[in-house]
């Protein structure tokens, strides 16, 4: 697939994308950023076995469809750290799989040090974390993995001067606002040291909380989605396929009516050679023919003297 081809990203829409040929190169000879509270159990496990979707033979196959997106912050204060989970420079929003199946694969790179101001220091590390979140919550994302993203978002929120109680209330405005995820979905992988225990205790007679656990219709539900997620996740890489292929028999067309342009080409450059020449033939009876050629029309013209 072409670079014009590639997938579009919704973090275009609002991120700066990094497009100087001589940074990005730079950029792709360092190492990308995990941070260590991303554990083995936050990733899924069907998807590094290759049971689920198989990145390297999809690779293989059509191609590294989506890249590696990467938050770069230049003044990041923490971007030599080895264990922040507040480091921005160099983290991988999106494709941690992706990563770990190929570290040389693609990558794109979102400059993130416009966000930072002497009266908001912070913000580079909330942008990051909610542009994170716009993949995480629309992806098969595992329990581990939201835990973490919202206990991040919640310990920024204290740094930020949010009461530790009101942290949960805090981060689900956010994402409401960045239309990331509904609140039950944050509440549910939300520590309770973040919550306001006594909203906790109202809400958990209108929830499914109440029983400190998942009801039945909740978890059919869940397998529902989960279900028609990979229906879906089946169906739009059979779709991206498809394109794929569609676009190389494009490329192919273009090549066949190049050559047929270039054959049509030389024939009128052997007819402008020829053109306007006349000569003369006579033929055993006696009679005296003139042959006419015409690089206007491309007609051959028999005249009789």
């Amino acid at each position: 697939m072409s670079n014009e081809q590639k997938l579009q990203s919704p973090l275009k829409s609002k991120y700066v994308l990094i497009t100087d040929p001589k940074r990005i190169e730079e950029l792709d000879k360092k190492e990308l950023y995990i941070a260590p509270n991303e554990t083995e159990e936050t990733f899924d496990q069907e998807m590094i076995s290759g049971k689920g979707h198989d990145l390297q033979k999809s690779s293989e196959e059509v191609g590294q469809l989506r890249p590696i997106e990467v938050a770069v912050w230049k003044n990041d204060p923490l971007k030599d750290s080895p264990n922040s989970a507040m480091r921005v420079d160099m983290r991988i929003i999106n494709g941690r799989h992706r990563y770990k199946s190929n570290p040389k694969w693609r990558r794109v790179y979102y400059d993130f040090s416009g966000f930072y101001s002497e009266e908001k220091p912070l913000q580079p590390a909330i942008e990051y974390n909610l542009a994170k979140g716009h993949f995480d919550m629309q992806k098969k994302a595992t329990k581990p993995e939201r835990e973490v993203w919202v206990r991040n978002m919640c310990e920024i929120g204290m740094k930020n001067g949010v009461g530790k109680a009101d942290c949960c209330n805090w981060v689900v405005q956010l994402a409401n606002a960045q239309g990331i995820s509904n609140e039950n979905s944050i509440r549910e992988a939300c520590s309770s040291e973040f919550k306001n225990k006594e909203m906790s205790g109202r809400r958990k007679n209108k929830t499914f909380e109440s029983k400190g656990k998942e009801t039945k219709e909740i978890k059919k539900l869940k397998k529902v989605a989960g279900e028609k997620f990979q229906e879906l996740e089946a169906r739009k890489l059979r779709l991206e396929t498809e394109n794929t292929q569609l676009q190389k028999e494009i490329i192919g067309l273009r090549e066949d009516n190049t050559k047929k342009n270039n054959v049509v080409e030389d024939l009128q450059q052997q007819l402008r050679l020829v053109a306007n020449i006349n000569h003369e033939h006579k033929c055993e009876c006696g009679i005296v023919s003139t042959v006419k050629v015409e690089a206007s029309s491309g007609k051959v013209t028999f005249t009789k003297k």
